[in-house]
């Protein structure tokens, strides 16, 4: 009769063990960071409207929507650039130009930011570096063409040089770009001339909120 009394015990802790080892469903393989066009696909994009500097998406009515907040009345992360979502870039913004930076806004930054950043991405060649900008003053609105916040880091892009490289495809060939701005929760220790790719690791892994704008070259 022995044996039976401590059947229940036993029965419990291959109970136990069954759970334990369900619970860990660590396999050994780590997931491969989002990319920025990945993470800012689920936030809001905006657009421009012609000939103004206002972000605007328009409803099925052709109603403008108010893009600073969400249906629940929570604001959300809005960015602007020069020129209207997923169309083409003016010339002076592509390598062909100045290859000066262009202006951009934003609004709605989350009061938990510790900092902002932009990512620049060719999503047809993504090893790429064009623009990574780190350690944006979470407080302020806006960058004016060429320029960064004086506290921002940039990393240095695939051209060889620090700061911004305007997109430049191959002759014949038209790319699809994002420019996507995060809020993330911490200050990067990161400096200028930091290898693009882990910055824009760095940024991926603290962001807390996205929004990307797109456009073609």
């Amino acid at each position: 009769m022995r044996g039976l009394r401590f059947a229940p015990i036993v029965a419990l802790l291959l109970l136990v063990g069954f759970v334990v080892t369900a619970g860990d469903s660590d396999d050994g393989r780590e997931m491969k960071p989002p990319s920025d066009a990945q993470i800012a696909s689920t936030q809001t994009t905006t657009t421009l409207a012609a000939d103004t500097t206002l972000a605007v998406l328009y409803g099925s009515d052709g109603a403008p929507i108010d893009t600073t907040v969400d249906g629940g009345g929570a604001v959300v992360l809005t960015v602007t650039a020069p020129w209207a979502d997923g169309e083409t870039i003016p010339d002076a913004f592509r390598c062909a130009g100045p290859e000066a930076s262009p202006e951009i806004s934003w609004a709605g930054v989350p009061a938990e930011a510790k900092s902002l950043a932009l990512v620049l991405v060719d999503e047809d060649s993504p090893e790429f570096v064009h623009w990574v900008v780190a350690n944006i003053d979470p407080t302020t609105s806006a960058l004016l063409a060429g320029s960064v916040d004086p506290n921002a880091v940039q990393a240095m892009n695939s051209a060889g040089s620090i700061g911004f490289s305007g997109p430049c495809p191959p002759e014949g060939e038209t790319h699809a770009y994002s420019l996507s701005l995060y809020a993330l929760d911490q200050v990067l220790e990161v400096q200028n001339g930091d290898d693009g790719a882990s910055m824009q690791d760095a940024i991926y892994g603290s962001a807390i909120e996205a929004a990307a704008i797109t456009f073609a070259a």
